[in-house]
């Protein structure tokens, strides 16, 4: 690809990428400098494009964005590079998990805190946990940082025809056939660790949502795809009103 001559599709990717980063840093999702968000490049998903090392999401903008292949070359002139970890998280599972085209990854705080319970689970008792029913694995093998590709190849084994992915002692990742949904879940998923920690924090049993209704929704909701088409939307005509730096 001619990285002077990008198609339209990647242009879009850039933008709803650095996009998603600023608005989960408006919601408090990143940790210090750490964290990866990740898009499977447009017309070669052997790439991906990824934040770039060293910078707080709420600084990203599209042109910052970096393009790497999975083997761990950087394929971006922007001088950026990518953290090690990211590559050895984000590369494995795009490579893997065929629904892995997003792979956003947090240690945003209730839900970090669910993974660090011991056999933490998120309780199916909120309306938003719904769609999570059956669509969410655990990582009960914390084995310290990902410095090589063989855990992300461990945890796109665990992941599965999965969409989120809660790592014990670390923290969750969620995946989406695009950035729009992707993020969606992520609030989503954060949403439902606040809610089920404040009503446990109440010493009461938390009240479950009937199997059957759970059931019987399916993994791929027409109408959660359009609210997050319309959604994503939302997001970048708002950055665009108060941060146009963004689109840079």
């Amino acid at each position: 690809m001619d990285m002077n001559a990008e198609t339209a599709a990647l242009r879009q990717c850039r933008i709803e990428l650095a996009a998603a980063l600023r608005w989960a840093a408006r919601l408090g999702f990143q940790s210090g400098i750490c964290n990866h968000f990740s898009v499977a490049v447009p017309g070669h998903p052997e790439w991906m494009l990824i934040n770039p090392e060293g910078f707080f999401w709420a600084e990203a903008r599209a042109s910052d964005m970096v393009i790497a292949a999975h083997d761990g070359r950087i394929l971006s002139a922007n001088g950026h590079s990518v953290e090690t970890t990211a590559f050895c998280i984000h590369a494995p599972i795009h490579r893997l998990v065929p629904e892995a085209v997003a792979v956003l990854h947090t240690h945003m705080h209730h839900a970090t805190a669910i993974c660090m319970r011991k056999d933490g689970v998120v309780s199916p008792s909120y309306l938003s946990a719904m769609s999570f029913y059956q669509r969410i694995a655990y990582d009960r093998g914390f084995d310290g940082p990902a410095l090589t590709p063989a855990e992300g190849e461990r945890l796109a084994a665990l992941i599965g025809d999965n969409f989120v992915l809660m790592m014990e002692n670390h923290g969750p990742l969620v995946l989406g056939a695009s950035i729009g949904e992707a993020l969606l879940r992520l609030l989503y998923l954060e949403d439902t660790c606040r809610m089920q920690l404040l009503a446990e924090a109440g010493g009461h049993a938390l009240a479950r949502i009937p199997v059957p209704m759970m059931a019987a929704i399916p993994k791929d909701v027409p109408r959660f795809k359009a609210y997050a088409r319309g959604f994503m939307a939302a997001v970048v005509r708002s950055l665009t009103r108060s941060e146009p730096d963004f689109l840079e």
